[in-house]
């Protein structure tokens, strides 16, 4: 990997660890301490100048500290002489506020990327990030990877002629269209409808026919697991054998819970948020990102 240097913030080391065991190198040293006041101390401690610089970091819980963490890395590796600083972050947390729903908020999404946008940052990775409005704030290159191939390749040729794809809602339909025509299997999509005042999801009806077939979706996050929870009952009812859920990102790990009793039967998440050993469960399983941002590196 001549000319780049990989390093992390503390969102999520294990990630970073692997994209740099598969791209053959160290990762980055860094020193990430604090101050007796709470303020984050940041020291690269990585020879730095003249290279292009990769930093990864998700910005999950806490989002506002690795979202600063991400821009005093930046800062300090310009001032170190880096030639080129692309931030990979591969949860963009804010992403769901793509817009101002209620009279008096803010558009915390373009907040979000106006700040990092006036660090040291010169371009930005995401994956699957959760609304293609996002992609249109940034006024700096951003590259949006899809985590679709890492179930595609997973699931490939461990799937049956028994199986059917589903679209929970619409906004799923592309990822889950993909996953279909990679599949070579068929789409069924969910009709529903949303109360705008409980946020309670309703399920009515599908495309197609899920009776004595397995089921398998595709969706880019899960926070409160509602729609995916109640779409597994709705599939049960309506003759589904096995559901299978697929997401990118799981953004509030205590869903786990809910997820865990619920009528899914299998979950597989990627590693783009580290998940802490309390909030695993049986029915879960974790495919890592590693491969898909390091060839992306590579490619670079």
């Amino acid at each position: 990997m001549k000319n780049k240097v990989l390093l992390a913030g503390s969102s999520n080391l294990p990630l970073a660890r692997k994209i740099a065991k598969g791209l053959g190198v160290k990762l980055g040293k860094i020193e990430l301490e604090e101050f007796p006041n709470g303020e984050l101390r940041v020291r690269v401690l990585e020879k730095v100048k003249g290279e292009t610089i990769f930093i990864l970091q998700s910005a999950n819980f806490p989002a506002e500290r690795h979202i600063l963490e991400l821009g005093l890395i930046a800062d300090a590796v310009k001032r170190c002489g880096a030639k080129k600083v692309v931030a990979i972050i591969p949860w963009f947390g804010y992403s769901a506020q793509d817009k101002v729903f209620r009279d008096g908020e803010p558009l915390s999404s373009k907040v979000v990327v106006r700040i990092l946008e006036s660090t040291e940052i010169d371009e930005f990775v995401t994956v699957d990030i959760h609304s293609p409005l996002v992609l249109k704030m940034f006024n700096k290159r951003v590259y949006d990877l899809s985590a679709a191939s890492v179930f595609i390749d997973y699931f490939r040729d461990k799937l049956s002629g028994d199986w059917v794809v589903v679209a929970l809602d619409k906004g799923a339909d592309a990822r889950a269209k993909e996953f279909s025509n990679a599949l070579k299997l068929p789409l069924v999509k969910f009709d529903k409808s949303r109360d705008r005042k409980s946020g309670e999801v309703t399920f009515h009806r599908l495309s197609g026919s899920v009776r004595g077939r397995n089921v398998i979706s595709f969706d880019d996050f899960v926070s409160t697991g509602g729609t995916r929870i109640k779409g597994s009952e709705f599939l049960k009812r309506e003759g589904a054998r096995k559901y299978y859920d697929c997401v990118t990102h799981l953004i509030v790990p205590k869903t786990t819970r809910k997820l865990e009793k619920s009528k899914i039967d299998k979950m597989y998440i990627t590693d783009s948020i580290l998940l802490d050993r309390k909030w695993k469960f049986s029915k879960l399983k974790i495919i890592t990102m590693a491969s898909l941002i390091g060839d992306f590196i590579k490619r670079y």
